[in-house]
């Protein structure tokens, strides 16, 4: 079987500084890439050695919902995750290709949404997989 890891759950707002300054305050998150994918702005936010994907919106969640979007999966291999998904009859959408790697996203039941995804550069990968530490001797 590939490698999987639950990487991070994906929330959405429309108030990205706010967000980001609760969770700092409170949790000690770690502000570790601010940038835009697909034209939107998205920020990885690290507590511990779990991480929050924040997804900038234009307009609050509607009444009802909350900003819970999906969960990410980092695989090493994607096709042959989406694949595997695909023979077992779990909707998957196809692989849309990115600078350094790859993501699709998947049906799960009680309609959860996980995106899975794969980061083969390693200039990506510094934004997504904790680096060991060099700089202590063993």
């Amino acid at each position: 079987m590939t490698e999987l890891s639950l990487h991070h759950v994906h929330l959405v707002t429309n108030d990205v500084p706010a967000f980001c300054d609760f969770y700092s305050r409170n949790f000690d998150a770690e502000i570790v890439f601010d940038d835009l994918i697909d034209g939107d702005r998205n920020v990885f936010l690290k507590i511990g050695d779990g991480r929050i994907h924040l997804f900038e919106s234009r307009s609050v969640p509607p009444e009802g919902r909350n900003a819970f979007h999906h969960l990410g999966i980092m695989v090493a291999d994607l096709s042959a995750v989406v694949e595997r998904l695909r023979a077992n009859g779990v909707p998957v959408t196809p692989i849309t290709h990115t600078p350094g790697g790859g993501f699709a996203m998947a049906q799960a039941p009680d309609h959860v949404r996980i995106e899975l995804f794969e980061v083969r550069s390693p200039d990506h990968r510094r934004f997504f997989v904790d680096q060991p530490d060099t700089t202590t001797p063993a």
